[in-house]
C-alpha cells in the first residue's frame, strides 16, 4: 500500500528553486560555489517514492558542476508534509542535526503527502492498487485542498526561517501516479484523476505563495495530460507503485532539466 501508499514523486513533480534572504525567489538561477573547496550539501525530504534517489541526484550534480556534493536523506515511507512540518518547527531540541543540515544547505528538495493535513479523507480512495469497483473521490475543489496548502505554506516559511540569509536552492516535488491502470478497472480514472492534478496543483500555489518556479513529476511519469501509465514505461516496479532504476533515473533527469544552478562568479 502506498503510505506506503503514498508516493513522493518528484513529487516530483514540483521543482522549487529559491535563493533565500533577499534573494528569495524564483528570478533566476541560483549562484552557488563551485571553487575547488565548494562542498555541496543537499537535504532531501520525501516519502518511499524518493528512495534512492538523493544520493542519485548529488553524484549527477557532482558530475555536471564538479564540486562535492554530501546527501542527507530523509526519505521515509509514507513521509506526509506534516510530519516534516513537525520536524522542522521542533522547538524541543531533538532534531538539531536535521535542522541545522536544513540552514545550513545548498539545495534542499521538499515533498511530503497530504496525509494528516485534513485533505485525505477522498484521495485515500485512488491511492491504491486496488482494481475493485468503488465510489470515486469528490471532494476535489481548491477548497478541500486548502488544508495541505496551509501545512506546505508553513514548511517555507519555516524553512527559509531557517536558512536565514544563506543562499539556497529549494526544490519540491508532487507525486507521479503509478496506479492509473488500476483506476481504469474499478472505473475511478476520471474522478481520481481530478483529486491528483489539485493534489498537484496544490503543491505548485504553495510553492508560488514564495515566488519558487516549479516542475512537475507527474508530468514527467504520466504526460502533460496525465492520461500515461508508467508501469508501461518501465518506470514502476512489480509492486505496482514504487520506481526502478529507470524510473528513479528519470526523475533525476526531471530534477537536471531546470537551470536553477548557475557557477558563482568569485
Amino acid at each position: 500500500m502506498i503510505h506506503q501508499r503514498w508516493i513522493s514523486m518528484l513529487a516530483l513533480s514540483v521543482l522549487l528553486l529559491a535563493s533565500c534572504g533577499s534573494d528569495n525567489g524564483g528570478d533566476g538561477p541560483v549562484a552557488l560555489p563551485t571553487d575547488n573547496a565548494a562542498v555541496w550539501d543537499l537535504v532531501w525530504f520525501s516519502d518511499s517514492t524518493g528512495y534512492g534517489v538523493a544520493d542519485l541526484w548529488a553524484a549527477s550534480l557532482e558530475e555536471e558542476f564538479g564540486v562535492d556534493v554530501v546527501s542527507h536523506d530523509y526519505a521515509v515511507g509514507g513521509l506526509s508534509a506534516a510530519q516534516i512540518l513537525s520536524w522542522l518547527g521542533d522547538e524541543d531540541g531533538n532534531l538539531p542535526k536535521m535542522k541545522d543540515q536544513v540552514a545550513e544547505a545548498e539545495i534542499i528538495v521538499l515533498y511530503g503527502n497530504p496525509e494528516e493535513s485534513g485533505a485525505t479523507a477522498d484521495i485515500d480512495t485512488c491511492v491504491s492498487t486496488s482494481t475493485t469497483t468503488r465510489e470515486p473521490p469528490t471532494r476535489n475543489s481548491a477548497e478541500d485542498w486548502e488544508p495541505y496548502e496551509g501545512v506546505l505554506i508553513s514548511i517555507y516559511e519555516t524553512v527559509f526561517d531557517l536558512l536565514d540569509d544563506h543562499r539556497a536552492v529549494v526544490v519540491a516535488m508532487d507525486m507521479y501516479n503509478p496506479v492509473i491502470a488500476d483506476w481504469r478497472i474499478a472505473g475511478i480514472e476520471a474522478e481520481c484523476t481530478a483529486s491528483w492534478e489539485m493534489m498537484a496543483e496544490t503543491v505548485e500555489i504553495a510553492a508560488a505563495s514564495f515566488d519558487v518556479p516549479t516542475v512537475s513529476m507527474y508530468d514527467a511519469f504520466n504526460g502533460a495530460d496525465h492520461s500515461e501509465d508508467p508501469r508501461e514505461k518501465g518506470y514502476i516496479g512489480v509492486d505496482g507503485q514504487h520506481t526502478t532504476d529507470e524510473g528513479q533515473a528519470a526523475m533525476v533527469q526531471a530534477l537536471q532539466a531546470g537551470e536553477y544552478i548557475q557557477v558563482q562568479d568569485d
